[in-house]
């Protein structure tokens, strides 16, 4: 019973999974990577800061640009407190074995709410990133007429 209530369950998971993310022409995309984050653009993949800076900064929008500056100290931030709650944590266990098993436990607590606060701020960080894609397709959304030529006919094309 348990093994069917498991296989129903990850078949239940499996089909409410995509594959790929779609990736609209003509708009910038986001997409969520463990390391680095990426946002495409024109058939071009921007990665980091560095790149992330000439793309928003160039815009010369203020909203684009304190978006994309609260993304980056929200980073840092969470990488911060993420390594020192790992440093924490690596300390309080190496605490719990001698005579101060307080200060142990108080650093491994201390270390994991560390962790959390870490994940909050790295989850905040592409919030705003997120929020600085959402707002530069909607200030800058391209919208294209074409004309198509057939044997015995003429179209215009327009593409919003």
């Amino acid at each position: 019973m348990r093994k069917l209530f498991f296989c129903l369950t990850m078949l239940f998971l499996l089909l409410q999974a995509n594959a790929q993310q779609a990736l609209p022409a003509g708009k910038m995309s986001y997409t969520i990577m463990t390391k680095p984050n990426n946002i495409i653009y024109n058939d071009t993949i921007f990665k980091g800061s560095v790149q992330f800076k000439q793309l928003f900064y160039r815009t010369g929008n203020p909203q684009l640009i304190q978006s994309y500056q609260l993304h980056q100290s929200n980073k840092i931030t969470g990488q911060v407190l993420n390594f020192a709650g790992a440093i924490a944590l690596i300390a309080g266990i190496s605490n719990l074995s001698g005579s101060t098993k307080g200060l142990g436990w108080s650093l491994i607590g201390s270390g994991f709410l560390a962790s959390i606060a870490g994940g909050y701020f790295a989850f905040k960080s592409q919030q705003h990133l997120m929020t600085a894609v959402d707002m530069f397709n909607q200030q800058y959304k391209k919208s294209t007429v074409s004309l198509g030529l057939g044997q015995q006919s003429v179209g215009v094309v327009y593409k919003f």
